[in-house]
């Protein structure tokens, strides 16, 4: 078991997290940010897909096959990296948050 050594100031807003336990608390705090996190990052995708009219994969093969207009702009080659990053964002959020929902908050 680690130990964590908190300032005074933290420990009192800890009171007011949902949760039995320091463990609990925490695990609240971090489903929670996960989740805020996964939100904006599903509506930056989402921002894309409209802009374009495709969903990545979609994206992604038309810029392959040579269907998207101007490819090397700086725009679009921008837009393809940050999209790309975001899917995969979305990924590791979803699979993070579903390590944590199998596992729960420990209990004391």
């Amino acid at each position: 078991m680690k130990t964590l050594d908190i300032s005074e100031s933290i420990a009192e807003a800890m009171e007011y997290i949902e949760g039995d336990s320091l463990e609990s608390k925490l695990f609240q705090l971090l489903a929670s940010d996960l989740k805020n996190r996964l939100q904006r990052c599903s509506e930056r995708i989402v921002e894309y897909e409209a802009k374009y009219g495709y969903e990545f994969p979609e994206f992604k093969q038309a810029w392959e096959d040579g269907k998207i207009d101007s490819p090397g702009s700086h725009e679009i080659e921008s837009d393809f990296m940050e999209w790309e990053s975001l899917v995969e964002e979305r990924k590791f959020l979803l699979s993070q948050l579903k390590k944590m929902s199998e596992k729960g908050p420990a209990s004391n």
